[in-house]
């Protein structure tokens, strides 16, 4: 029954009862009294409904916004992810493909340098990327206090030693003229670089250094070393004017290199501090869409990838725990 017509009900009582007082003036003021407490009970049972039936339909609202990821085939988001290397499509196509129907559409946006693809998270020209290990990751957000937070685990790319004067690890270990060795100049790369290079004979690190150091960190060399600090992407570049060069992975497949060139292999980790990872700013940490796209990547579609092209080079992180 609606409130209108409850209230038109409420007052036909009224004049029923003003009819009665008429001929019996001495129940007059308990009739009104009866009458008025009639009014107030049906109105506060009207108020009860309406306000039960609006916290019904918000509780309705809320689980249906809850349920909803944001996305569909009619409503389509695009999202923006950095890349630093022509190779990491490779790994991301199927990705893409898969997340088409859905409504989620990947647009690649390539950087030449791995200097430049966080500040672009956190400044928002992109939505997320995935080029970085742990350890830059930290890195960066403490050097430059970017606002931004991993939201998954990828691969771990291997970085190796190269040469292209056919020297051996051997060889080089036992020469006695000067060697020089390229490496990434970026703090964490070039730590890795120099933990790598330790753990092939070089020289000695010191350990309260932790898993960045720094040239200043070796103790002792057992060979004439010079370094050439160049851009991470930028290594293989100067492999014929060095004689050793220590490359990342992704750099590596991209200069048409393959493991099997390395000659000496990284093998060993410790921690996740060279897990590459997926990148949001830290308010979309929760985004159901970003969080797709993750539960996409993280497949045994994307081992198989690895396992296929990308032999030698690229293991799952996110099944090492």
């Amino acid at each position: 029954m609606s409130i209108r017509n409850k209230i038109a009900i409420s007052l036909s009582a009224i004049l029923t009862a003003l009819s009665f007082t008429a001929c019996s003036g001495n129940n007059s003021s308990a009739d009104s009294s009866a009458a008025d407490s009639s009014v107030a009970e049906n109105s506060a049972a009207d108020s009860s409904a309406a306000e039960n039936s609006e916290a019904e339909n918000s509780e309705a609202d809320s689980s249906v916004a809850e349920s909803d990821p944001g996305y569909s085939p009619e409503n389509p988001v695009t999202v923006k992810i950095g890349l630093t290397g022509n190779v990491y499509e490779d790994i991301w196509n199927p990705i893409k493909d898969k997340l088409a129907p859905e409504g989620i559409n990947l647009e690649y946006v390539q950087f030449t340098s791995f200097n430049i693809p966080n500040n672009a998270l956190n400044s928002g020209e992109i939505d997320m990327n995935a080029f970085q290990h742990h350890a830059f990751f930290n890195n960066e957000v403490a050097t430059n206090g970017y606002d931004i937070t991993a939201i998954g685990d990828t691969y771990i790319v291997a970085m190796n030693i190269y040469t292209a004067k056919g020297l051996t690890i051997e060889s080089a270990l036992a020469s006695t003229e000067e060697l020089q060795i390229a490496v990434p100049n970026d703090l964490t790369n070039e730590g890795r670089a120099l933990k790598l290079l330790e753990s092939a004979g070089f020289f000695t690190i010191d350990p309260e250094a932790g898993a960045s150091p720094e040239i200043s960190d070796i103790t002792e060399y057992k060979v004439p070393i010079k370094f050439v600090e160049v851009d991470a992407n930028l290594v293989y570049s100067v492999i014929q004017d060095v004689d050793l060069a220590v490359i990342n992975g992704n750099y590596a497949l991209d200069s048409g290199l393959t493991a099997d060139d390395a000659i000496f292999k990284e093998s060993e980790y410790s921690d996740n501090s060279y897990y590459c990872l997926i990148a949001v700013r830290t308010e979309d940490a929760e985004n159901p869409v970003y969080k797709r796209i993750v539960e996409a990547y993280q497949t045994q579609d994307t081992i198989d990838i690895y396992n296929n092209e990308f032999k030698g080079f690229f293991v799952p992180a996110w099944t090492l725990g």
